[in-house]
């Protein structure tokens, strides 16, 4: 499903491009980033994959272990109920990534035809080509604005899943310490529940920095719409 998500949002970026003049001096457009934070949530979604089949391997060492790795079962637990959660808010975001670049293509093409518009308008001599032109600009400036309106509420959106995010893997990194603990007491299973809570850490890491980077590209956002 993400990946299908992302790639339609990269023909959106690409169409969009081709519609709306752009100069290349100036920022990245809205929509443009919109992909690129689907790209980054794939990752994100692909190392939390990771991060579930470290779980799921040391889950099978516990129960290997009995009572020798007692300890790290309620810990893979948490850590694989933590991954589903992970993968599910992600599928979210990514959703809510991809209606963000729609309304901004939407809001684009919208500004472009009101720019149109009113060049017309404002070349025309007739008296009720002027009305008629002046209600279809009264009807795309309401558009533009439900549109800006819409992608306000969708980077609020996005703002509490990230935070979301960030919490699990606090909590998680948190378990990996402990996880540590009930390794060093596992004896001839230590060295795998070792590497386990390795890899847990190293997913946890890169998880954590990926939504640092999804943050700055969300804020990067909101200010361009604010501007606007």
């Amino acid at each position: 499903m993400l990946i299908d998500l992302c790639g339609l949002l990269a023909y959106i970026t690409r169409v969009s491009l081709n519609n709306v003049d752009m100069n290349p001096q100036t920022e990245q457009s809205s929509f443009v980033l919109a992909a690129i934070l689907a790209g980054r949530l794939y990752r994100m979604l692909e190392t939390a994959r990771s991060m579930n089949i470290s779980s799921s391997n040391a889950k099978g060492i516990s129960i290997r272990g009995g009572d020798k790795t007692a300890g790290f079962k309620p810990i893979t637990d948490f850590i694989s109920e933590m991954v589903k959660d992970t993968i599910a808010i992600s599928s979210t975001i990514n959703s809510t990534a991809l209606n963000f670049s729609i309304t901004a293509v939407n809001e684009k093409r919208a500004v472009s035809a009101l720019n149109s518009f009113n060049q017309a308008k404002s070349r025309t001599q007739d008296p009720a080509r002027a009305a008629s032109l002046q209600n279809r600009l009264s009807l795309l400036q309401d558009k533009i604005r439900a549109y800006r309106e819409q992608q306000c509420q969708y980077c609020k959106n996005l703002e509490v899943l990230f935070d979301d995010v960030t919490q699990r893997i606090r909590a998680a990194r948190i378990i990996v310490t402990n996880s540590r603990t009930e390794a060093s007491r596992a004896g001839e299973y230590q060295a795998n529940l070792f590497s386990i809570a390795d890899d847990l850490e190293y997913c946890s890491q890169r998880i954590a920095d990926e939504i640092k980077i999804c943050k700055q590209h969300l804020e990067e956002l909101t200010r361009m719409i604010g501007r606007t």
